[in-house]
């Protein structure tokens, strides 16, 4: 029998893990039934037990699992800024985290900052876990364990995950997309002059997802719906990008 590579990868949200899961499964993975009685053994320990730090409204943490005939990948969704120090709690509580695996990495947003800045802010935090952990955005190590950062949209520019769908939706929805285009445009300024630097972004996905799938959020429509497809693969510099550092992070054949 083959022995699995364990992975580890660190998300902000669950729309981020819902995205990677997706890119995931058109490299042939398969997800994890979420029964307890079929959890690989390796991962026994990330189960969450609640309530989590005594808060009895906070989300359970349990990552979401794929597995391949090669490799069995966790992505954990750490809660946005928490991300690092929710990850170093969990991986220290359990050596193997950090020397069994055969690869860990990060996939965030860089927002308003500058996607190098944030990789680097990121590095001085992990490396108390991998001193070799990048601090280039994109970059990857090869020593195992592999690490790597990405950091949305593009390793280059300001941006979050929703910069990636909007460019996604215009080659998987671009009905639903102009629709909703005119509608976020008919709205009155007034309405909109609370909004942050990508809410507009964020309105955008969140309408076309209305339509998609009504009374749904992003996530399960991300996870379901052809944001990530052949198509958008193929097409949209962003996703093609984040795959490929995924199949060199993972060591994809």
């Amino acid at each position: 029998m083959v022995s699995l590579k364990y992975c580890i990868l660190g998300v902000e949200g669950p729309h981020d893990q819902a995205f990677v899961g997706k890119l995931l499964e058109m490299r042939g993975f398969t997800k994890f039934d979420g029964q307890h009685k079929n959890i690989d053994p390796f991962w026994q320990k990330f189960i969450p037990s609640y309530p989590i730090r005594g808060r009895l409204y906070a989300r359970l943490d349990m990552p979401s699992i794929f597995v391949s005939h090669t490799h069995s990948v966790a992505i954990y969704q750490g809660e946005g800024t928490n991300l690092c120090p929710n990850l170093i709690d969990k991986m220290r509580t359990h050596q193997p985290y950090t020397e069994d695996i055969y690869a860990f990495g990060l996939i965030v947003d860089a927002d308003e900052h500058a996607p190098n800045q944030v990789a680097k802010q990121k590095a001085e935090k992990l490396r108390v876990l991998f001193p070799l952990f990048p601090e280039i955005a994109g970059a990857v190590t090869i020593e195992e364990p592999r690490t790597g950062i990405y950091v949305l949209p593009d390793n280059v520019r300001p941006g979050i995950l929703d910069s990636i769908l909007v460019k996604c939706a215009s080659m998987a929805y671009p009905d639903v997309k102009a629709g909703a285009e005119r509608f976020i445009e008919s709205i009155d300024a007034a309405r909109k002059g609370h909004w942050g630097p990508f809410d507009s972004e964020k309105a955008l996905i969140a309408s076309i997802v209305s339509v998609l799938r009504p009374g749904m959020s992003n996530t399960p429509s991300i996870a379901q719906d052809e944001w990530v497809c052949n198509a958008t693969l193929s097409s949209v510099n962003e996703v093609t990008q984040l795959s490929t550092f995924l199949e060199k992070l993972l060591g994809l054949s």
